[in-house]
């Protein structure tokens, strides 16, 4: 049966069709160019003919296109010489076609041609001297047309001379033809291919990049980065700057402006899923994908194709198809090639799908969490709302909002650097995989998990943001190779066609085989979907878990809970690792070995059927061109079924994208603008600030509140509020009145209920808004960068904006000025000057409104008073508004317009003027009358000295990502080797890999046997010859599913092994403010060591080390096998490939792993300015700086574009050269055995199949070992976070009596401490001693080193001198053992997300009364008794019975950060944590700032009370009512100890700093009388 191909057909066709008909193809192609051109230049002259046109100012034109060149500039001498070249090479042909009408008689065709040399001649005359848009233009059609009078005169004078029978031998062929032919290669394909292409700017400011101006061959081969390549080859590093410059349409923003409104939500409008917005973006890139596709598909065949007739012609004299032999050796040699060639194409056009959907989406997550809702209900079971009620989701609820509610977090802006939007709990949990286990563990291991799964119910917030924008957008960007199973399936039909065209009916037997196992690997691809889903599920809950301690670290490290924290981390990782091990154990052997199997079973059937039915020879020709179709069948099937499990996971992870998209609530102002700011009615004036009948809350009023007992806060405005414009506005009243909420509702984010028609609220936003955070909120960057936010800057305003927030005295500390860095949520700077940097940040705004949230509270009274006096009084303030929330009303008092007092349920107690206030008010009155009588006492004491966060400090605070150099550090390699196993682990698992390779290579070995019985003339027992062909299929796939379980089982250990080291380095590292790590590494950087590296070591990582194990034992193998069959030509030709190849794998190696590194830490900065913004969500939208951020994001988003660009890129130039050395190897090796040894046909066919293998794994090696050592790079980033320097370790001797401490007594000698190495001394030489049980308060001035004591207490710092605690030196005892028997509560508290009672007992270490009572003592009762209205039947009442939820109870859920309280009531929340832990030892590090007094008062009590006799307590406070009721006062002033003695004994002393504090003080008469002293 003769195979119908076109080829043959082809040169049939000369039969039918002369050679006249054929010449006329160029000029008719002539005709329809010019036809086009004409048409261009008359719409080009018509469509804008009175347009005036403008330049840059340098003589560039702008056109519509953007910038034009000089008309009369040429372009550069290199392409002016080849386009010089081009012409003179025409006019020859011009030449010679005259010279030919003059000899030759048929002198219409050749008319015809001349008029065609004539026409193109012009053409390259014009693409000379024309201008650049037309050079370009004529030099395209010039080329094109001259490529197809190439591509005729070669099939009419080349091809003929391929057929071993010329169809027409009397084809003249002189020199005039070779002459023509070489021209015409010259002009058609030499010259375009090598030209330079010329630099086209569409902007000013373009630069010239060399992917853009190189020829196109260099294009083709990627020689364009030789430049690159060679340098980093050279030098010992290179950076970002020294790769090719970013082009402008790969820059960030060039792809969010033109993609964004095709798939961003909001923009297009409809609740559209967002793979729809992916296709409609990237569809061109597809379509050209789909392109290669199909021919990458075709060409796989060209090597079978070549077999099949090289072996034909060996076993008969005459191939099959009656071309020549040296056609077929190029099909076998060069075919690869090509489709090597068209491969690499199709991962260009991956690349730029890559990344640039990895910048837009990141771009569209960031930019819809800047518009979604922060709320705190976190309870709703999405999933069962779903399931179960669906219909409740009705028109109501979708119209309180701009898409479908659902629940979305509130984030604490200063708390969490990954917080922001919330996607639905039905993303983290399904009812289907919801279970901690995969499938197959018993009921009674899941009922037994139960309590874990109701904890984990809800949205991961957090870790799905971050999992978001690492795990599933890695999915995301590779959905192109989803088409790659359309290209497996043609090559699939291509295969079988092939083989029936070689063995006949039998094929219809293997194909039946394979139709009917396929449901198998379908369901298997099913169950590994499931598996993916479940592992992605309990990843998010690990990141989540990683994301919230990292936020509390220090409170963790303070209470000594490193080892807990770390063995729950533990248990969610290893919950995670049961389902990697469950979906790895059904890819590697399930679906890899039905893979595998299925072509297996195939071919022994086909081939039984052909041999025993059919009775034919399975001859050489037969059996290997059908084992390379097998083999190309069984690579396509792991194909389809590879890519299955990845289009899947791609679903699940755009399901998650689309939840994000459509089903996160948006703010009710949140429009393409956010401006909208009034609701229900129409405020009474655009300039009003203010409500009217309304009420607000976190949680949507409109909806049912969930079962659970719950934190519901709802703030009333029963009537007409109005603030005074232009005036400040005081906003007052005890904790957890709402302070902070009515400051929110006014920014719009919380939930709205209007009362009635003529309810409203409203904030005008045209003059600018202003928001200072009662936690600050500040950037990772300099002092400077955070006041100026953007704003112009403007010297004189900016120095008196730094004197009024008393910033100049702190500047003057800093190495670095104002140019100091910040650090991550300003860890560098002390709570007051956050406060102060976020107040200068508002002040030095031009914004007409200033929304100050509580902004004095971390001041001293000194620093207070200067403010107020400074800032407040001054022509900075003068004519803005301002709304300030505080609790120092007795300061604040003599500045305030208007005032309005918030009662503790949540409604307005009174407004009005200060003197209204004061008239019903007697308490504020009499502070307002203190204030008054001490007049301008307190003066700021310029001259106070340093305390421990005001230390001379670098300018650089945040250092870079560390890069390393060269190759992967060894270190890094046996990180995982040592985890996987040891050595007789690694030997078993290499013997079984190596034993299965050698079975693979025994099989072609066997049926070269076989069909060589049949040239003996005797009987062949086909039968036999086939039973043992399946067995040593069958003992391979035994090997290899050994080898695949070995090695999931091994890398599960490491991965497990290494990220126990992980998390357990971090948690070891130093407590210090100024130190070289916790400091300086951004949570964003930890985040991603514990998402994207660990999940590179348990996938990519883990499956390219697979894959390059197999590879290398494959080449080592198939190179032997070659050379003993071959002999020297395989020896000599494959030693050439493996130096050059080793040389040029060096090279790229080198520019690659540098690439690599630059690519990964320009990727954490993206990471780290998403979990910024987030933080400070309220902070961004007051102020309206999106677009600023934005900015930002986008400028980041550049560099790791620039970087990524190269790297893909450079695999391309690898890949091309790699093909090309195996293209040599094959080549020589098939040359030799066809036409230099008389070899029989089937040792050929071994051999062929052994060369092809080979040259086809020598490229996928070095792609691999590549890939391999680019994910190393992961491996080698978490080694870096190992070498980290670490507390000192627990030791045995270390270890305290059981019974210690049995007292709080504390004796300290000779004290100092220093925060680095080289820093000065912030304690100096502390001599004191506190009995047990006595209350000891610590005061002084700004900078006198009081948090400091707390610190060196707890050797969180560095520290001289002996420190007993209960009658042993702590720097003796281990630090957990210390710090579990001490108490430190810092002034910003920390909160974990989960309930109340996990926030207090973490652990389970209590029963609920010992709880409740720690919530007693801490006060929070009493703030719950004073909430309830003291009228049974009043509003009040029936307002506060119907939020029964609101009250707090131990079952009342915590949001990330405790945003769901006031600062105020996490505060005390901390404080009864601290109560619960039963401490001797107990130190408040101003505690109680952000509680009114006298809530402050009750708790002060109530330590005194409530804890044991034995119990010692420091508390540190600038609030002297605090402390003054203490047993002793310590105060301190420069670091050291100036007085220490009674209150009372102090007070005596008219020359002590205390009396000085006291009398400076507004209630100096209450605080003497709290000391006892009686005036």
């Amino acid at each position: 049966m003769q195979l119908p191909l076109v080829a043959v057909e082809m040169m049939r066709l000369v039969d039918a069709w002369t050679r006249d008909h054929f010449l006329y193809i160029p000029p008719g192609l002539a005709v329809l160019s010019f036809s086009y051109l004409l048409v261009k230049v008359m719409i080009s002259r018509y469509r804008s003919p009175n347009k005036s046109t403008a330049t840059n100012g340098h003589g560039d034109i702008i056109t519509a296109n953007g910038l034009d060149e000089k008309s009369h500039s040429l372009d550069g001498p290199i392409i002016f010489c080849f386009r010089l070249l081009n012409f003179l090479s025409l006019l020859a042909l011009l030449s010679l076609s005259i010279y030919l009408v003059a000899v030759d008689e048929g002198v219409n065709v050749l008319i015809a041609l001349i008029a065609f040399y004539t026409y193109v001649s012009a053409l390259a005359g014009c693409a000379i001297f024309l201008s650049p848009k037309w050079r370009d233009l004529s030099h395209v059609h010039a080329s094109l047309l001259l490529l197809s009078a190439l591509i005729v005169y070669v099939y009419l004078d080349v091809w003929p001379l391929t057929a071993m029978d010329p169809s027409d031998p009397e084809i003249p062929r002189d020199w005039l033809v070779w002459v023509r032919i070489g021209l015409l290669i010259l002009n058609g394909f030499i010259i375009p291919l090598i030209s330079p292409r010329p630099f086209r700017p569409q902007y000013p400011d373009d630069v010239p990049n060399p992917e853009y101006t190189c020829s196109l061959l260099s294009s083709l081969t990627y020689s364009f980065l030789d430049p690159v390549i060679f340098y980093a080859y050279r030098v010992p590093d290179i950076t970002i700057k020294d790769l090719p410059p970013l082009p402008r349409k790969e820059s960030a923003k060039y792809i969010a402006d033109k993609n964004a409104p095709k798939i961003d939500p909001v923009l297009v409008g409809t609740k559209r899923h967002v793979f729809w917005g992916i296709c409609r973006v990237f569809a061109k890139n597809y379509f050209r994908i789909l392109l290669c596709v199909l021919s990458y598909s075709l060409t796989q065949f060209a090597s079978p194709l070549g077999m099949k007739n090289l072996l034909s012609y060996l076993e008969n004299g005459r191939p099959q198809v009656g071309l020549r032999p040296w056609v077929w050796v190029i099909f076998v040699a060069i075919g690869p090639m090509i489709s090597a060639f068209i491969f690499n194409q199709y991962l260009y056009e991956s690349t730029i799908i890559v990344i640039e959907s990895d910048t837009l989406l990141t771009q569209l997550v960031f930019d819809h969490s800047l518009r979604i809702r922060m709320k705190n209900d976190l309870l709703e079971d999405k999933k069962k709302d779903k399931k179960g009620d669906v219909k409740k989701v009705t028109a109501s609820d979708a119209s309180s909002s701009s898409t479908t509610p659902t629940v979305v977090e509130e984030q604490t802006p200063a708390e969490d650097t990954t917080s922001g939007a919330q996607t639905p709990a039905d993303g983290a949990q399904t009812s289907a995989e919801s279970s901690d286990a995969p499938k197959g563990e018993t009921d009674g291991a899941a009922k037994g998990k139960a309590p874990e799964k109701e904890k984990e119910k809800g949205a991961h917030l957090i870790g799905k943001i971050n999992n978001l924008l690492t795990t599933d957008l890695n999915q995301i960007k590779y959905t192109q190779d989803v088409l790659m199973i359309l290209g497996s399936l043609i090559q699939v039909i291509i295969a079988m066609v092939f083989l029936y065209y070689i063995i006949g009916w039998s094929s219809f037997i293997g194909m039946g085989i394979i139709i009917v196992c396929l449901p198998l690997p379908a369901y298997v691809s099913n169950l590994v979907m499931k598996a993916q889903k479940g592992k992605m599920e309990k990843t998010d809950a690990r990141i989540q878990a990683v994301t919230e301690t990292m936020n509390v670290l220090r409170m963790i490290k303070l209470f000594a809970w490193e080892m807990k924290m770390l063995d729950q981390i533990t248990k969610k990782r290893e919950t995670e690792l049961r389902w990697v091990r469950y979906g790895k154990l059904l890819d590697y052997l399930v679906l890899n070995n039905s893979n595998a199997v299925i072509p297996i079973l195939s071919m022994i059937g086909t081939f039984g059927t052909y041999t025993l039915i059919m009775k034919k020879p399975l001859t050489a020709s037969v059996a290997f061109t059908a084992i390379s179709i097998f083999n190309n069948l069984t690579e396509q099937m792991f194909q389809v079924v590879w890519q299955l499990p990845q289009a899947l996971r791609i679903k699940v992870s755009m399901d998650r994208f689309n939840e994000f998209f459509n089903e996160t609530e948006l703010l009710d102002n949140s429009s393409a603008t956010n401006k909208v700011s009034a609701f229900a009615a129409p405020a009474p004036s655009p300039d009003v600030i203010g409500f009217n009948a309304g009420t607000f809350s976190w949680t949507d009023i409109n909806k049912s509140q969930p079962t659970k007992p719950a934190r519901i806060f709802r703030l009333h405005f029963d009537g007409e509020i109005m603030f005074r414009r232009g005036g400040i506005n005081l906003i007052i009243g005890p904790t957890a009145s709402g302070k902070t909420s009515l400051l929110m509702a006014l920014l719009g984010e919380m939930y709205y209920k209007p009362h009635g028609p003529g309810s409203w609220f409203n904030l005008p936003r045209d003059g600018g808004i202003a928001y200072a955070a009662q936690e600050s909120w500040v950037l990772n960057e300099t002092v400077k960068e955070n006041i100026l936010f953007g704003e112009p800057y403007d010297q004189q305003r900016y120095q008196k904006v730094l004197k009024q927030c008393a910033l100049e005295r702190d500047l003057s500390l800093w190495e670095a000025g104002d140019q100091t860095e910040i650090g991550e949520k300003g860890l560098t700077l002390s709570g007051g000057q956050k406060a102060r940097v976020t107040l200068a940040r508002a002040l030095y705004s031009r914004a007409d409104i200033l929304l100050l949230d509580d902004v004095l509270a971390a001041l001293d009274v000194h620093t207070a008073k200067w403010v107020v006096d400074k800032a407040f009084k001054g022509d900075i303030v003068a004519g803005r508004t301002v709304l300030l929330v505080t609790h120092n009303v007795a300061l604040t008092s003599s500045i305030a317009d208007f005032v309005i007092t918030l009662g503790k349920n949540g409604r307005v107690a009174d407004h009005g003027s200060i003197s209204d206030i004061l008239k019903k008010d007697a308490k504020l009155r009499a502070a307002f009358e203190k204030e008054k009588a001490l007049a301008e006492k307190v003066e700021v004491d310029k001259e106070a000295k340093d305390d421990e966060e005001q230390k001379k400090v670098a300018g650089k605070l945040v250092v870079p990502e560390e890069k390393a150099m060269g190759r992967v550090e060894r270190a890094a390699m046996m990180l995982f080797l040592e985890g996987f196993g040891n050595g007789l682990f690694w030997l078993i698992t290499l013997f079984s890999r190596i034993f299965s390779r050698v079975l693979q290579i025994a099989g072609p070995v066997w049926i070269a046997y076989w069909s060589s019985q049949y040239g003996l003339g005797r009987q062949v027992p086909a039968l036999r010859y086939l039973g043992v062909y399946s067995f040593i299929q069958l003992v391979q796939i035994v090997f290899d599913s050994l080898g695949s379980f070995l090695w999931v089982t091994g890398t599960m250990r490491a991965s497990r092994i290494v990220h126990y080291k992980l998390i357990q380095s971090i948690f070891n590292a130093p407590l210090r403010r100024v130190i070289p790590w916790l400091d300086t590494v951004p949570i964003g950087r930890v985040i991603t060591r514990c998402t994207q590296d660990i999940d590179a070591l348990d996938n990519l990582f883990a499956r390219m080390a697979s894959h390059f194990l197999q590879v290398s034992i494959s080449v080592i193998g198939n190179f032997l096998v070659s050379i003993y069959m071959a002999g020297w030509p395989a020896l000599l030709s494959g030693g050439v490939m493996v130096v050059l190849g080793g040389w040029l794998g060096m090279v790229y190696l080198k520019a690659q792993l540098c690439i690599r590194r630059e690519m990964s830490n320009a990727k954490s900065p993206v990471m780290s300015q998403v979990g910024q913004t987030l933080a400070g969500l309220p902070s961004i939208r007051a102020y309206g700086a999106e677009g600023r951020f934005r900015s930002v994001l986008r400028s980041r988003q550049d560099l790791y574009i620039r970087a990524a660009l190269t790297f893909f890129t450079i695999n391309r130039w690898i890949g091309i050269r790699a093909d090309s050395l195996g293209a040599m190897f094959s080549t020589v090796v098939t040359v030799y055995l066809v036409y230099f040894t008389t070899t029989r046909a089937g040792s050929v066919g071994l051999t062929l199949t052994i060369v092809t293998a080979f040259a086809q794994e020598i490229l996928w090696w070095v792609r691999i070992y590549n890939l391999m050592e680019i994910q190393a790079n992961s491996l080698e980033r978490i080694l870096d976070f190992l070498r980290i320097d670490h507390e000192p370790a627990a030791v045995e001797s270390g270890k305290p009596p059981a019974y210690w401490p049995s007292s709080g007594s504390l004796r300290v000698e000779g004290l100092s401490a220093r925060y680095s190495d080289d820093g000065p001394e912030v304690l100096q030489d502390l001599h004191f001693e506190i009995a047990s049980g006595e209350r000891v308060g610590v005061v002084g001035r700004t900078g006198a080193g009081k948090s400091s004591v707390a610190l060196a207490l707890l050797r969180a710092i560095k520290t001289t001198g002996t420190v007993h605690f209960d009658g042993l030196p702590t720097h003796s005892i281990n630090l957990d053992a210390l710090r579990s028997s001490v108490t430190l509560i810092p002034q910003q508290p920390e909160l974990l997300p989960g309930t109340l009672r996990e926030n207090l007992d973490p652990f389970e270490q209590y029963d609920d009364a010992t709880l409740n009572g720690a919530l007693r003592s801490a006060g929070l009762f009493q703030l719950q008794d004073e909430r309830k209205p003291t009228v049974a039947g009043s509003s009040s009442a029936a307002a506060d019975a119907e939020e029964g939820s609101a009250a707090i109870g131990l079952d009342t859920q915590v949001d990330a950060g405790g945003s769901n309280f006031s600062l105020g009531q996490r505060q005390i929340i901390a404080l009864a944590r601290a109560i619960v832990r039963q401490s001797k030892l107990l130190i408040l590090d101003e505690a109680t700032a952000a509680i009114d007094y006298e809530t402050d008062t009750a708790i002060q009590t109530s330590l005194r009370t409530e804890l044991s006799k034995d119990t010692t307590v420091i508390t540190i406070a600038h609030r002297l009512q605090t402390i003054m009721d203490s047993d002793k006062i310590m105060v301190l002033e420069a670091g050291r100890l100036v007085e220490f003695d009674t209150p009372k004994n102090l007070l005596q002393n008219d020359t002590g700093l205390l009396r000085a504090l006291v009398d400076e003080s507004a209630d100096s008469a209450h605080l003497k009388e709290l000391a006892g002293i009686q005036d």
